[in-house]
């Protein structure tokens, strides 16, 4: 528990802006995949994880820039969100549907098994070196008065928030994004202007799986990249998404991270820091008390989104 003074309390709310901030970019890509597709796609964490790994491997054997690392890193998280859609949920589901199978549970059960698969593959891949760092940002401290921030964290925060505005812009703005926020709304009317469900999809995959990415970079910049690096942040995006709302725009989304972050980071002031993640158990469970989570009729909205998209 800390002490309750100016100087703390300016230091505890820079401290919620930057893992509010976290929070909050994966958890756009987690709700505009989930909320568009219906597919509970865990497996986000590959690419959050991968983006990181590559961005490692280009600045520690090729010696890329930073930013040049990060933008090709997250392209690469994007297109393992697009084949993983392409590959697996797709033919999955289309499957699962012929055969009168589960095709929601299913689709979650494949998403599980690519998160350990992609884990192990990028364990295997860094045997000698299990934890690799970044390399090209110099990261300083930067003096907020009597409070600390580092460059890192400082562009982390500009960035992401960068990308939440952009993604939102094009979700209201353009008509890539009236064709998403159509497709989320009625498949069938869709359908009927000529959209394509399944391309959309990809879309959205792509776009979700790029934040996440993203994030997976700024967060392993701060320590490191390692395989199993994205459970938890998978776990408080899951939090913020389902706080937020599935169809809510990106940036309100990104206000219920940064609220989240803020929530968590003053608790500190009154409970041991090892304690402070249960807040966000218990504020989850409040949530889901007052207002619980209709599995089945996401279940429904999955399985009405698999039969436009075939």
């Amino acid at each position: 528990m800390g002490e309750f003074n100016l100087a703390s309390l300016l230091q505890l709310t820079l401290n919620g802006i930057v893992s509010g901030t976290a929070y909050a970019l994966l958890a756009v890509g987690v709700a505009s995949i989930v909320g568009v597709t219906g597919r509970f796609h865990v497996a986000i964490t590959v690419s959050y994880t991968l983006a990181a790994f590559v961005a490692a491997w280009l600045g520690g054997l090729a010696g890329v820039p930073f930013w040049p690392a990060l933008l090709v890193g997250a392209l690469c998280a994007a297109l393992a969100g697009i084949l993983m859609e392409a590959f697996v949920y797709l033919p999955l589901s289309l499957t699962a549907m012929r055969l009168g199978a589960n095709v929601f549970l299913m689709t979650f059960v494949a998403s599980l098994g690519l998160s350990i698969v992609g884990r192990n593959v990028l364990a295997l891949t860094s045997l000698m070196n299990p934890s690799l760092l970044i390399s090209g940002f110099n990261n300083v401290g930067l003096n907020v008065g009597p409070a600390t921030i580092t460059t890192l964290d400082l562009t982390m925060v500009v960035t992401s928030w960068a990308l939440i505005g952009a993604f939102s812009l094009v979700l209201s703005l353009t008509s890539l994004g009236r064709m998403i926020r159509a497709v989320r709304a009625n498949w069938q009317m869709s359908l009927c202007v000529g959209i394509d469900p399944r391309l959309i999809y990809r879309v959205v995959f792509g776009a979700g799986s790029f934040l996440a990415g993203a994030g997976g970079i700024f967060a392993a910049a701060k320590t490191s990249a390692t395989p199993g690096m994205g459970v938890v942040p998978l776990f408080y995006a899951l939090v913020v998404a389902f706080l937020a709302g599935l169809a809510t725009p990106p940036w309100l989304v990104g206000l219920a991270g940064l609220a989240l972050g803020l929530v968590q980071s003053y608790s500190s002031l009154f409970l041991p820091t090892q304690w402070t993640p249960l807040l966000v158990f218990a504020i989850l469970f409040v949530f889901v008390a007052l207002r619980p989570l209709d599995v089945r009729a996401l279940q429904r909205r999955f399985i009405r989104t698999q039969r436009q998209a075939g």
